[in-house]
Parts: C-alpha cells; sequence; structure tokens
C-alpha cells in the first residue's frame, strides 16, 4: 500500500465542478483476514488468561482476610492444609503437599503479582526487533508455549520454593509475553485493510477483556471446588498449549505466506500497490524517539496500562476487602466488567469505521473521541467506586469504567499503525514497555498506600492517583497527536536520510 492510500480515508475525488466527490473504499467480504484475526484474538484471550487469573487465585491461596483455621498447622510463615476432597497419599507437612494455602502478607503477595511484569517490561523492547525482523506470528507461538507448560508446573514450583519460586515462574511468563502485543500490531498492520482498521483491531483486542474474564471465572470456580487452587493453574496451561498448536497450524505471519488467499482479498488487504507492509531490519529509531506523535501515544498508553494494570490486579482484592464477596463470588462479580468491555470494545471499532467511511468525522477526531471516552470514563469510575461499599453500586462502576475503556483500542492503540504501518510493532514495543516499567511501580504504590486492605480510605487516595495519571495521559494525546503516515514509514528510510533532508531545509530557509 502506498503511503498516499495510508493518509486519508476515505478517498475524495474532485469532479469537474471543482466540488469534492467523496468514494467510500471498496468492501470485500468475509475472507481468510477474518480468520487470521480470529486465531490473534485466540491467542490475546490466552496470554490475558494466564496473566489475569492470580489476582483471584492468590487470594484463594493465602485467603488472608479470613481467620486462619484453628487446627491449622503453621510451619516457616505457611499455612499447611490438604484439600479434604482429594485423597493424597502426600503427608500434611510434605514440601510436595501442592493444596497447602500460604500466609503471604499484602506486600508478598503484591511482589509475586507484579514479578510478571519484570519479565514483560524486559522482553517489550527486545520483541519489536524480533517482529520486525521476522514477522508477527513467532512472539504468538512463544508465548502461548511457554505459558502452557509453566502454568502446568506452577503448582509443584511453589509448593517447592514458595513465593520466590513462583515469582520467578511469573517473570519467565512475563518474558514470553513480551512479544504478545508487539506481535498482534505487526500481523494487524500485515492483514487488516485501512478501511476496516478500527473494526477487525478492535475485534482482536477483545481478547483482553475475554481472557480477564475466563481468568476470574476459573480461577474463581476451581479454587474451592474439589480440585483446589492447583487446578487454575492446570486448565490455563492445557489451554495455552491447544492455542500454541492452533497458531502453529493455521495462522500465517502476511497474506503473501497464505496458501488459499484469492488474489481479490489480497488487493484489497494490500492495495493496488502490491506492496503491503514490509519487514526491514533496519528501524529508524532516532526519527521514532523523536516524533511529538508517538510520544503522546506513548504517554497516554503509560496511563490506560496503569488503570488497565490495577483493575485486574486489585479489583479482586478490593471486592474481598473492602466489599466482602467471598472468592467464588468474587471471580463471578469481577468479571463482568470484563463482558461489557469486550462488549463496547466491539461496537467501538464498528462506530469508529463508519465515522470515517462515510466521512461523518475525520479520522483524527475519531481517535480523540475514541481515546478520550477510553480514558476519561474509567478515569471517573475508579474514583467513584472509592466511596460506596455497596457491591451494586461498586459493580455497576466497574462495569462502566471498563467498558468506556474499550474505546481506547480505536485511540492511541490503533494510532501506531496510523503512524506507521511498517514499524507499528517497533512502536508497540516501545511504547508497552516503557509502560510497563511504569506498571512495576504500581504494586509498591499500592502496598505503601494500601497497609491495611480493609481500609477504604486507603483504597481511595491510590484510585483518585490512578484517575488521574489516565486523564493527564489524554489531554496530552488529544493535544499532540497525529493520523498521518510518518516520512520515516518509507521504505529504505534511515535517520542519515532525515539529517539529509534537515539540512536541505535549512539552506533554503537561509537563501530564502
Amino acid at each position: 500500500m502506498t503511503l498516499d492510500e495510508y493518509k486519508k480515508v476515505p478517498t475524495k475525488e474532485v469532479l469537474e465542478n471543482g466540488a469534492e466527490k467523496t468514494s467510500v473504499p471498496p468492501v470485500y467480504g468475509y475472507g481468510v483476514r477474518h480468520i487470521q484475526a480470529f486465531f490473534m484474538f485466540v491467542a490475546y484471550a490466552l496470554a490475558y488468561l494466564a496473566r489475569a487469573h492470580l489476582g483471584v487465585t492468590v487470594v484463594a491461596m493465602t485467603d488472608e482476610v479470613k481467620n486462619i483455621n484453628e487446627n491449622t498447622t503453621i510451619v516457616n510463615g505457611t499455612n499447611f492444609t490438604l484439600n479434604s476432597a482429594l485423597n493424597s497419599s502426600v503427608t500434611e507437612d510434605s514440601v510436595w503437599n501442592i493444596y497447602r494455602t500460604y500466609q503471604w502478607p499484602k506486600s508478598t503477595q503484591e511482589m509475586v503479582l507484579s514479578s510478571f511484569f519484570v519479565g514483560y517490561a524486559v522482553m517489550t523492547f527486545a520483541s519489536g526487533i524480533i517482529c520486525q525482523k521476522w514477522g508477527g506470528k513467532i512472539p504468538l507461538q512463544i508465548a502461548m508455549f511457554v505459558n502452557g507448560i509453566l502454568s502446568i508446573l506452577s503448582p509443584w514450583i511453589v509448593a517447592w520454593g514458595g513465593w520466590k519460586a513462583l515469582s520467578v515462574c511469573r517473570i519467565l511468563q512475563g518474558l514470553s509475553q513480551g512479544g504478545m502485543l508487539p506481535g498482534i500490531h505487526t500481523l494487524l498492520a500485515n492483514w487488516v485493510p485501512i478501511s476496516e482498521r478500527g473494526s477487525l483491531s478492535s475485534y482482536v483486542y477483545t481478547g483482553s477483556g475475554l481472557g480477564t474474564v475466563l481468568g476470574f471465572q476459573i480461577s474463581g470456580l476451581l479454587a474451592y471446588s474439589r480440585f483446589g487452587w492447583p487446578s487454575t493453574f492446570w486448565t490455563i496451561g492445557v489451554l495455552c498449549l491447544l492455542g500454541f498448536t492452533l497458531m502453529t497450524i493455521f495462522s500465517s505471519a502476511t497474506p503473501y505466506d497464505h496458501k488459499t488467499i484469492t488474489e481479490a482479498e489480497m488487493k484489497y488487504i494490500i492495495g493496488d500497490s502490491g506492496e503491503g507492509t514490509h519487514t526491514q531490519p533496519t528501524i529508524p529509531w532516532k526519527a521514532i524517539f523523536t516524533s511529538t506523535p508517538v510520544w503522546s501515544a506513548i504517554i497516554t498508553h503509560i496511563g490506560v496500562a496503569v488503570g488497565y494494570t490495577f483493575f485486574f490486579m486489585q479489583v479482586p482484592t478490593y471486592m474481598h476487602a473492602i466489599l466482602k464477596v467471598n472468592v467464588k463470588n468474587s471471580g463471578l462479580l469481577s468479571s463482568l466488567p470484563y463482558v461489557s468491555f469486550v462488549i463496547c470494545c466491539i461496537f467501538f471499532g464498528y462506530l469508529s469505521d463508519v465515522l470515517v467511511n462515510k466521512n461523518i468525522l475525520t479520522m483524527k477526531n475519531v481517535r480523540r473521541l475514541s481515546n478520550s471516552v477510553g480514558t476519561l470514563g474509567p478515569g471517573l469510575c475508579i474514583v467513584l467506586v472509592s466511596y460506596t461499599e455497596n457491591v451494586t453500586l461498586a459493580v455497576i462502576c466497574f462495569v462502566a469504567g471498563l467498558g468506556a475503556q474499550s474505546a481506547m483500542h480505536t485511540g492511541w492503540v490503533v494510532n501506531y499503525i496510523d503512524l506507521s504501518p511498517n514499524y507499528s510493532g517497533a512502536l508497540m514495543a516501545i511504547g508497552n514497555g516503557l509502560a510497563n516499567f511504569c506498571v512495576l511501580v504500581l504494586p509498591i504504590l499500592v502496598s505503601n498506600i494500601v497497609k491495611d486492605v480493609t481500609n477504604q480510605i486507603q483504597w481511595r487516595i491510590t484510585m483518585f492517583l490512578i484517575g488521574s495519571v489516565m486523564i493527564l495521559g489524554n489531554i496530552i494525546f488529544v493535544i499532540f497527536l497525529s493520523t498521518d503516515v510518518q516520512p520515516w514509514n518509507e521504505r529504505g528510510y534511515t535517520d542519515s536520510k532525515d539529517n539529509k533532508l534537515k539540512k536541505e531545509k535549512e539552506v533554503l530557509k537561509s537563501n530564502s
């Protein structure tokens, strides 16, 4: 696809009388690109399933708020209890008793929960380079395989080495998932035509909401079942390995790699030029890091990441400690906001394409509107929920907040592709890496403010800070965003070329 074709949708033709004639892009029906989008969706859902379930599972593993049973044996700070429904031959004080519960304080739980993001943040930058050189499929395969194996082994790992061993396991899972978003963004840039960018991208990213819902549901239902909390890890591990198998057999990195795609659909995806997007070993780092529109997207990316992470890491604990919801119901109620997220995400995706393709709003204003809804909505709702102890009102706030936040996928998320289809994976890697380094501060912030998980005032202070960060990021994005394809997106562009162009402009200015 040529540079001009990316700049604006729909295209405009000038009639003989000078008036503009708007032409809606041609429509190609259901095809291979939808199947590929489905596999991206499945991979993303499974990644969030493996990531998010621990927010509920750790409550069952520790049950900090409940009083410990008098008959429970405490050894080295660990609460040893064997699931009574299972006839295990392992003795209660055995190191291999995987059904025990643990006396981990809030600070230790935060260390375990945040350890995933240590690995995730470290690997994100490198994953952008991997995607640029070898495409987006390989990072997704790695994430599915590693998370599957480690999830299955986790109950034995924590029984053997305690919270430190589990933290190492989560770091490795985070490392393997570092390439998920850059990989998906690279695949989207390859497979999604510009006229469907909002709808198909939003559909794929509903995987995060569905994965979180499944994570909360599975962990909430299995935690106190006859199979115990370890069954949560086993179930998720098997699902991830199934996802790996699907990706390996049926997914393709680009339309060129797919064996059965029609010529008509390929032309619809990549345009008349037949060029499409391309991989290139050299990334124009200097041009990227000095781009104001890129930084505006990154800053709001950071704000949204902090808010979203707070939702799935802290909300289960908040509902258990403040709203007095038991673990099983916590999983069910904590899932409702993500159901709203999935539904609204699809709605906002299709709405954005309609607004742009029918010339109701410019692409730039659609990005502004979507991002504002996706940050102001959850920012305000997260503050409001801190003022109530009513379960129904709190859940309504969470549902409304995450439903609104889904609009971000047609805001800053897809804006990375707007700015540079060829380097969208690298842009996402940069933004996601910086965002997750900031996310690492979140558990430290929460544990230092929320000293007592049953103290609502302490939670309120935390929620005010989270909401403020989200809203500030949106203000910067709305002011400085761009939807034009940047010059450094072109094939063969280098930073030295950029310097040459700047010098030529300076010479022209001095001569004028």
